[in-house]
């Protein structure tokens, strides 16, 4: 099984992806991709070794380094140093592709004790580099636009640099003799793209600055310079050839994905080093994104705030994810212990098999029994609302409080529009529209209810507070998993939330803003719920929900 883990490394988290047992190997890979590029590897050699595969600092879900001085190749090899040793790693074998062909170069010249084998595919070596003025215009800052422009022109991105090269170059004499990728392939490049945002250059014009043929002559380490006859980089051979080290040695492979696989773990098997033991994480004790092994799979959950501090978990409005009240847990955090969650089909979190109401509800009482919660005050917003509900009724014991954010009452010909409309398709299209799509419709449910609905009595009275930056995060999150991201919406929207209320035994107190047409049926919630009552509010110009919750957590 392939699981994926949060380590804390100089106070940043890094992310990666682990499977199998035996020996560890360590997966690079390229930018602006993730360790989602080595899932197919971690697959194919988990049989026989511990593979781990690193997202590098900035991109997929790690942090990433300080912008100021300028990352340099070093500086990712001495960060990815200073994650073994987090890991408990002291030698093992390691495997770099493109951009990341030069962090574990330069890591094997800094750190020759700690490595067993180090395999560079694709390394790229041109002669004087390519200059400070093509490095410029290569890697275009990644900015997100206040209208989601963005997200077509990250689109748009990927493909030219699946066509020409350099990307910004359409010329004839430009075009990659390739075949162009699928959809689907299109997708997760696209996604890595947007998920490294900004730091997306960090690493790529790092590695393009950087002059790997001086340091050939350092190489002590023993090393595998390959690549593949279909790599357009497989002309640099002959040079490393030219300059081969005594340590290393040249081999070149025909494009033939099976040959390549053979070949890695013939070299990965030639190699002794002691087995390893992943060390043994206590999320309960962390603070920022770890995973929780549930009985369904992993759930991303994010904690912040005081150890020893009552806790008190916020249930988003689904679809979302643990960005989705980043600012309310912020500003929470300073008196609480506040678990934020990606719902399961969410983001990083693992789907259910029955994704209904009554096993998300089961879930909650889950995340909060495995980081060693007894009880917790439960927030829940809107459509998070049935979830929260069902975790109450079924585990009474884990919930000490609910703050019910504008529950809603649906008939049943609102439920049926909901069902249909509400999550629109998200699978990846040829033209990218898809990312737009979801956007907007997360835009719009903050502005009408239902978000489709362009009457004027749907209008919400209420601030946009949500902004792009946060708006890209969410879109982020939700594009992981398109044919699941919806589950626990549909979830709430089937659920009774009326008959599973009037089984509550804890306290409820029912949130209604004032003048916002979402929270229309919050009263009659309230009237039918035992030891319930109901509060109103305005929300501030800000938008925070903090100022309201505060008072109500004491």
């Amino acid at each position: 099984m392939i699981r994926r883990e949060f380590i804390q490394v100089a106070g940043q988290e890094i992310h990666y992806r682990i499977g199998g047992s035996g020996p560890p190997i360590v997966l690079l890979h390229d930018s602006p991709r993730s360790s989602v590029l080595h899932l197919p590897q971690l697959e194919h050699f988990a049989d026989e070794f511990t593979v781990i595969a690193l997202d590098t600092p900035g991109y997929g879900n790690s942090a990433a380094l300080p912008r100021e001085p300028r990352p340099e190749i070093g500086d990712f090899a001495d960060s990815l140093a200073a994650t073994l040793a987090a890991l408990k790693i002291e030698r093992c074998a390691i495997y770099g592709f493109h951009t990341s062909s030069k962090i574990a170069l330069e890591f094997a010249v800094r750190h020759p004790q700690r490595v067993a084998l180090a395999v560079m595919d694709g390394l790229n070596l041109p002669p004087g580099g390519p200059g400070d003025e093509f490095i410029t215009r290569y890697m275009k800052p990644f900015e997100v636009s206040d209208d989601g422009s963005h997200l077509t022109t990250a689109w748009s991105r990927a493909r030219d640099l699946h066509r020409f090269f350099p990307w910004f170059d359409r010329s004839a004499k430009s075009r990659l003799p390739m075949e162009f990728p699928s959809d689907a392939y299109l997708h997760a490049y696209t996604l890595d793209l947007m998920m490294a945002g900004a730091n997306y250059s960090a690493a790529y014009s790092a590695a393009m600055r950087y002059l790997a043929l001086p340091r050939l002559a350092a190489l002590t380490a023993p090393a595998v310079f390959m690549c593949r006859a279909n790599d357009p980089l497989f002309a640099y051979l002959d040079t490393v050839e030219q300059n081969r080290p005594a340590s290393a040695r040249v081999m070149r492979l025909s494009g033939d994905r099976n040959e390549w696989l053979t070949t890695l773990r013939e070299l990965f098997r030639s190699v002794s080093v002691d087995s390893f033991a992943p060390p043994d994480v206590k999320p309960g004790n962390t603070q920022g994104c770890t995973y929780l092994s549930l009985s369904h799979g992993q759930v991303r959950v994010r904690l912040q705030g005081p150890l020893d501090a009552p806790p008190v978990i916020l249930l988003h409005d689904p679809p979302g994810s643990v960005h989705s009240l980043a600012a309310l847990a912020a500003d929470l955090a300073a008196t609480r212990r506040v678990i934020t969650m990606d719902f399961p089909g969410e983001g990083e979190s693992d789907p259910l098999p029955t994704p209904d109401c009554h096993h998300f509800g089961a879930v909650i009482a889950q995340v909060l029994e495995s980081l060693g919660i007894a009880q917790a005050d439960v927030y829940a917003q809107h459509l998070a609302v049935p979830i929260a509900v069902e975790c109450a009724v079924q585990s009474p014991q884990r919930v000490r409080r609910l703050l019910l954010d504008g529950p809603q009452l649906l008939g049943k010909s609102e439920a049926r529009q909901l069902w249909k409309q509400y999550c629109p398709s998200v699978t990846p299209k040829w033209d990218g529209s898809h990312l737009v799509t979801l956007w907007h419709v997360l835009r719009d449910r903050e502005l009408n209810w239902p978000w489709y609905s362009r009457a004027v009595s749907s209008i919400r009275q209420r601030p946009l507070t949500r902004d792009a930056a946060n708006l890209h995060a969410l879109v982020t999150d939700l594009v992981k998993q398109p044919a699941r991201y919806a589950d626990a919406c549909l979830a709430a929207i089937e659920c009774k939330l009326a008959d599973a209320a009037a089984r509550l035994a804890c306290q409820v107190v029912t949130l209604q803003a004032e003048n916002d047409v979402r929270y229309q049926s919050s009263g009659k919630f309230a009237r039918g719920v035992p030891q319930g009552r109901l509060i109103q509010f305005s929300l501030p110009p800000t938008g925070s929900m903090a100022a309201v919750l505060e008072p109500l957590l004491d």
